[in-house]
């Protein structure tokens, strides 16, 4: 049991023969609970302190478990945040780069088709300019023998007599137009001429 200035001040002692002089022991003991009285307060004051740092230092701590408790929840869902954020512009970049790849495949399938096209057209516009050249030569081949027939049996040497009919020439010509046209190009020539002007045009 902790003594208190009350039990100092309220102890009496036994009064014996030749013991100490009473007065000056109650003098002394006045002294001593005066101090330990001080003390007393002052340890009490100290303990009250104490316990009010004791329950701040809780609070801090709690405080501290929170704020880490907090931040370690913010770093996981930072990381978390992170890594899909990652993976969704992984996503991303994949997206794009097939967009782009199927793009240039396109690009590149349509660049052909338009070579082949073009060599397709390029290899009709080779036969046509053959046989339009062949026809040609033909038909100065037959006009060449038909002015040679024609001085042949109307003798365009000497002067051409004025009452010679028009008529008679316009039927000998297409006659024989006629008859070259159908030994120089057939019907399928003509088709494909007809068909390359309607291309080009």
């Amino acid at each position: 049991m902790k003594l208190t200035p009350m039990d100092i001040n309220n102890k009496e002692f036994k009064k014996v023969l030749r013991g100490y002089d009473a007065e000056e022991v109650d003098e002394f003991l006045d002294k001593i609970v005066e101090d330990y009285e001080e003390l007393f307060k002052e340890n009490s004051i100290l303990k009250e302190k104490i316990t009010a740092m004791n329950e701040k230092i809780d609070h801090y701590s709690k405080i501290e478990s929170t704020i880490q408790n907090t931040l370690l929840l913010a770093q996981n869902a930072a990381e978390q945040a992170k890594a899909s954020s990652q993976k969704e512009s992984e996503i991303i970049i994949k997206n794009a780069n097939e967009t782009a790849q199927k793009i240039l495949d396109k690009a590149h399938n349509d660049v052909m088709e338009v070579n082949e096209e073009y060599e397709k057209v390029k290899q009709e516009f080779i036969r046509f300019r053959a046989k339009f050249r062949n026809f040609m030569n033909v038909q100065l081949q037959t006009f060449d023998d038909l002015e040679k027939e024609f001085a042949k049996n109307y003798n365009v040497g000497s002067p051409v007599e004025e009452d010679v009919k028009e008529k008679d020439i316009e039927e000998l010509d297409m006659s024989d137009l006629d008859r070259v046209e159908k030994e120089s190009l057939s019907s399928t020539d003509f088709d494909a001429i007809k068909s390359f002007f309607a291309k080009t045009n």
